[in-house]
């Protein structure tokens, strides 16, 4: 089960996200570093017949635009930096260095190529296991998960925490979000974060079954449980997530990745709308700029 198509369905995604989102970006940017200076002259000088102008709604558009877009990804990233700070600390005052099983985590933390540093053994009868952590992520194992899985089962876990722990997940789950946040009115996008979340879990899955076998994933797929309680908005990744479940069970009986869903209809007809909208904006905005004599912007404009 080598997945190679899938991984580079989830990374495309993901790439995609960060390289149509910078696109917009920069063409607003580019645009709009003189359009407040530009709507300024053209209300001093024409009065209120620049609300007769196109090219002025328009601009005014593309400043609305920009502004909930900025507005929306900032709160997306301040929640979600203070959650990953909030679980960070749940984690530590959870953890139990001398749990029972704690030995047969680090054995399996080190089998899944993880540092022993990188897993913490959590104080919970629950049964999760997710990665958190931005920068340097790290796992969190709930003592119910060690003392209820087999051998084969926790290294089942951990090799599929691991491989979110390589990627970076969380932190890139974050960015998703707010990329995804920011061009509100491009759905597609989102359906890009989705699609980059659902194929991190399924590679994941691969991973733990080139390293222990279809028969431990499975078994561990039937036992771990969603997030805890005091983790649900946290950019995290867990081996627990009830939404994908079909996908994987599908997967391992497969062998292969099922084909991602594809997006909806509205999906599409509102990011072409929304496509169309910031065309109309940039293009009237730049119209606006060309207009008024203002030194900021290249004679070509």
């Amino acid at each position: 089960m080598t997945g190679a198509a899938s991984f580079d369905r989830g990374n495309r995604a993901f790439w995609t996200l960060v390289a149509i989102s910078v696109t917009i970006r920069a063409a607003v940017v580019y645009v709009a570093c003189c359009l407040t200076m530009a709507l300024a002259w053209q209300l001093e000088h024409r009065g209120t017949d620049l609300l007769r102008s196109g090219s002025a709604w328009a601009g005014v558009a593309l400043l609305t635009l920009s502004v909930v877009g900025a507005t929306r990804s900032t709160v997306h990233l301040w929640k979600g930096l203070r959650a990953t700070r909030a679980v960070s600390e749940e984690v530590r005052a959870r953890g139990d260095s001398i749990a029972a099983g704690a030995c047969e985590v680090r054995n399996a933390a080190r089998r899944a190529g993880l540092a022993g540093g990188q897993v913490t053994v959590v104080e919970s009868k629950a049964l999760f296991a997710f990665t958190y952590g931005l920068l340097r992520p790290r796992v969190a194992v709930t003592g119910g998960l060690v003392a209820t899985a087999t051998e084969h089962e926790l290294n089942a876990v951990l090799a599929h925490e691991a491989e979110h722990v390589r990627g970076r997940d969380p932190l890139r789950t974050l960015i998703a979000g707010a990329l995804a946040a920011h061009h509100f009115t491009v759905p597609l996008l989102s359906h890009l974060r989705v699609t980059f979340a659902a194929d991190r879990e399924l590679t994941a899955d691969r991973r733990a079954v080139a390293h222990c076998g279809t028969r431990a994933v499975a078994g561990a797929l039937l036992k771990v449980s969603g997030m805890p309680g005091w983790a649900p908005s946290a950019p995290t990744s867990t081996m627990g997530t009830p939404a994908l479940l079909d996908a994987r069970i599908t997967q391992l009986e497969a062998g292969r990745a099922p084909r991602p869903a594809p997006p909806s209809r509205w999906q599409v007809a509102a990011s072409v709308t929304g496509v169309a909208a910031y065309t109309w904006a940039l293009a009237g905005s730049a119209a606006l700029v060309a207009t008024t004599p203002l030194s900021c912007m290249p004679a070509a404009l």
